[in-house]
């Protein structure tokens, strides 16, 4: 079977978890035997042994899949944001399904149907073109119950790998770790990663951050990420929040986060808005508790006080309760880093979710 998964992000350029998750799928498929190429706007080359397809804007891309007519299945693992873009997307979709290519259409994160996939022209093109659609977490059926869209939509996301990428390191080698990252080995490190931008709050997290005094002798932050030149981009803010935050270490995006999720000890996501965040299931993986957000796409594997703690969106005294419990109990860091392990394993190994696309791909199309 050859695949085209389709997003918006290009690989080479930036990394994110649709970046990466992709790129995960594609290698997943690979292993199995299928053709998958990512398909993205920008250039073209190689990533960890996946083909990227590069054009320069979406007309061109929408071009090529429709020209080609060597795929059985066309992927898109996002709706695109810019202006006009959906809609080529809804046509060139309904295209592809009349001329008998399986269509498969993923909206990664909750809101993004109903901020991008509206309009007069959008709405009537999305209901007709996908033979399946896939979303993250079960809070996204009400949008697309909203747009009309009642029928062949399942819940699956994104899986990593629990065995050779995101796994827990023993102690020695934690220590080794943070010596490679150039962070202290006697702290509690909290960890934030992720795009700087308004959903994912990282200027919510530093405010936060900077008035817990009581923990900044024996814990600190590290912040892993970048704005990426995204229209939501909080970047110049946050450096301005950045410059006044104790105890705190700033880098780059990155793409080894392995390496930072086995380094440190706990991650805050203090999201708005997710999916189903890879970060949220990579650093569980690690054998890590998360301190997250109470909203859809999170709170389907944080389960508060057993794989992690939750709290209610924006409630700054809850979050820096729930970092201080943990930042100083050690014992209870372990028990829930082990049960997050556990749960992310038994459900969201790449290999197992691999197999629930390969299943859609290979039911009949809608007629």
């Amino acid at each position: 079977m050859k695949i085209a998964l389709v997003i918006p992000y290009n690989p080479l350029e930036e990394i994110g978890g649709l970046e990466l998750g992709t790129i995960r799928l594609a290698n997943s498929l690979q292993d199995l035997g299928h053709v998958a190429i990512i398909v993205t706007k920008g250039q073209s080359g190689t990533h960890q042994n996946v083909t990227i397809k590069g054009y320069p804007n979406i007309a061109e891309l929408c071009r090529h899949l429709i020209s080609e007519q060597t795929y059985d299945v066309v992927h898109w693992l996002e709706i695109f944001p810019d202006k006009g873009e959906v809609e080529l997307q809804g046509m060139t979709s309904c295209l592809l399904r009349s001329c008998g290519t399986k269509v498969v259409i993923m909206v990664a994160t909750s809101g993004n149907l109903r901020t991008r996939g509206k309009g007069t022209l959008a709405t009537p093109l999305f209901q007709n073109a996908a033979d399946h659609y896939i979303i993250s977490n079960p809070d996204q059926i009400l949008e697309f119950n909203e747009s009309g869209i009642t029928e062949d939509v399942s819940i699956i996301g994104f899986g990593i790998d629990t065995t050779s990428v995101f796994y827990p390191l023993s102690d020695n080698q934690k220590t080794a770790m943070r010596a490679t990252l150039d962070l202290p080995n006697n702290k509690v490190l909290c960890l934030f990663m992720g795009r700087f931008v308004e959903r994912k709050r990282p200027d919510f997290l530093l405010q936060c951050w900077q008035t817990l005094n009581g923990i900044h002798d024996h814990a600190e932050l590290v912040v892993v990420g970048s704005g990426m030149g995204q229209h939501d981009s909080i970047e110049k803010s946050l450096a301005n929040l950045a410059a006044v935050t104790p105890k705190s270490h700033f880098r780059d995006i990155t793409g080894s986060p392995e390496q930072y999720y086995q380094a440190c000890d706990i991650l805050l996501l203090p999201s708005s808005r997710e999916g189903q965040p890879n970060v949220l299931m990579e650093m569980m993986s690690c054998g890590n508790p998360v301190i997250g957000s109470d909203i859809a796409g999170i709170r389907e594997l944080l389960v508060h006080g057993r794989t992690g703690l939750s709290f209610p969106v924006g409630d700054r005294d809850s979050f820096q309760s729930a970092i201080i419990n943990l930042v100083n109990d050690g014992d209870y860091r372990k028990l829930l880093g082990q049960a997050a392990r556990e749960k992310i394993v038994s459900e969201k190994d790449v290999s197992k979710v691999t197999k629930q696309y390969l299943e859609l791909y290979e039911q009949p199309k809608r007629s």
